[in-house]
């Protein structure tokens, strides 16, 4: 289970603001329940996208020496989309049935279809680690004597979800509801149940979710009070450019194993930045904020191999880095993380790409964020530095996954993203794509 250690960073004004009006509607004496949604709202993983999960059982699938030229990451996504095709809702796909899909997919036998399986389980309790904020939100509630119902919409079977929720501190609830055990079970099925653990009227209800659609709306109109607690990845990308300036980097490669430290980077930036929500702050891609620089740029570098080699102007912002207490906390709280969630675990998939960070700052660093170096560089050493700097490409943040295809390949060496003629080119492309 994750060590709850304290970090050395402190909330924003922004998030203190925030923390205490949502602790304040949790013990308000009008509500005798609250509800949470388990994913990313109770619980969160270290991973920027899920399927980093997936990387880690190469290994593992490689064991049943089963011939292809697909990965297993490859197959469990293309059974996940398969099954969720067939399912037609995302609530009714769960991981017998999407483990049904990879084995004809992938050949492997039944007893291997189920080592996998188990192994994912044990890979997926292993990760989760709780949201301070919604773990904060929750202790609220018990202390306040509501009734606490947990609902999660997981692919994975209660005695999975059960140990995960035991794993990050939550084992005193009232109730628990699975949507995917639920009749008809839809993205909406999940309130009735809810509400009637909660042994409540509606308007007594608090709900904490996260999608706008299946947990605030559906919440109100049925007369209850809904909590918004965005996700911290999304939060993290949508903050400012860095996420965006790397995806566009690396394009289709950003996905691949390769990348997976990388990958993994950012998402601890989420969860390190925004645990507890907290908005853009306007001319700045790290909220004005030198942890998070010494978090991202520092704790990247720290990642890089002995071979590494940073550009002369790279070296200057990195020392002015190091000099100030701020970034030093951060990236002692990266270490702390990186520690924490990965150990040795992301060894073997090196370090590409985690040099990205610090090749942002010297390219692309707002004008307020280079202010934020004045006490560490001279006025000469900021003019040339300011001189230099760019407005990056942004590849826009997206749920979606970006499709590696031979067009879209050919189509980014031919037509350059962002120009006219690449435009055009996109909405023929995308005439051809799966709905």
């Amino acid at each position: 289970m994750f060590n709850e250690k304290t970090l050395k960073r402190p909330l924003s004004p922004a998030q203190s603001e925030l923390m205490e009006k949502m602790l304040g509607e949790v013990r308000s004496s009008e509500r005798k329940a609250v509800s949470f949604r388990m994913e990313d709202v109770l619980v969160m993983t270290p991973f920027l996208d899920p399927c980093g999960l997936f990387m880690f059982m190469e290994d593992d699938f490689a064991m049943f020496d089963v011939s292809g030229k697909k990965t297993f990451t490859e197959l469990r996504i293309a059974a996940e989309d398969a099954a969720l095709k067939k399912a037609g809702v995302r609530t009714r796909v769960t991981l017998s049935k999407i483990y049904d899909i990879f084995a004809k997919l992938s050949g492997v036998s039944p007893e291997g279809r189920e080592r996998l399986m188990e192994r994912e389980c044990e890979l997926i309790e292993h990760f989760c680690f709780p949201r301070q904020c919604g773990k904060a939100l929750y202790r609220e509630a018990k202390s306040s004597r509501k009734r606490v119902i947990i609902f999660s919409e997981s692919i994975y079977p209660r005695d999975v979800v059960t140990e995960i929720l035991q794993r990050c501190g939550y084992s005193t609830y009232d109730g628990l509801v699975v949507v995917s055990e639920t009749d008809n079970s839809d993205a909406r099925s999940w309130y009735a149940p809810v509400l009637e653990k909660a042994g409540t009227a509606p308007g007594k209800l608090l709900h904490c979710g996260h999608d706008v659609a299946y947990d605030i709306e559906l919440a109100i109109m049925n007369g209850s009070k809904a909590l918004m607690v965005a996700p911290a990845a999304g939060l993290m990308e949508r903050s400012g450019r860095i996420a965006g300036y790397i995806r566009e980097k690396l394009l289709y490669d950003f996905d691949s194993p390769e990348y997976l430290t990388l990958q993994c980077l950012l998402g601890l930036y989420g969860a390190y930045g925004f645990d507890v929500p907290q908005n853009k702050t306007p001319l700045s891609d790290v909220c004005g904020d030198m942890r998070l620089l010494g978090f991202i740029a520092l704790g990247g570098l720290s990642r890089c191999g002995e071979d590494f080699r940073l550009t002369p102007r790279q070296a200057l912002i990195a020392d002015a880095l190091r000099s100030d207490e701020k970034a030093l906390d951060g990236l002692e709280d990266f270490d702390m993380m990186f520690s924490e969630h990965f150990g040795e675990f992301l060894d073997r998939f090196g370090s590409n790409g985690c040099g990205l960070p610090m090749e942002f700052l010297e390219e692309c660093c707002s004008a307020s964020d280079r202010e934020l170096f004045r006490p560490y560089l001279s006025g000469d050493a900021l003019k040339k530095w300011g001189s230099k700097v760019k407005e990056p490409e942004l590849i826009p943040y997206s749920t979606r996954k970006h499709e590696k295809n031979a067009l879209y390949k050919l189509a980014d060496k031919m037509f350059p993203p962002g120009t006219r003629v690449r435009n055009i080119t996109e909405g023929i492309l995308s005439k051809g794509r799966k709905k």
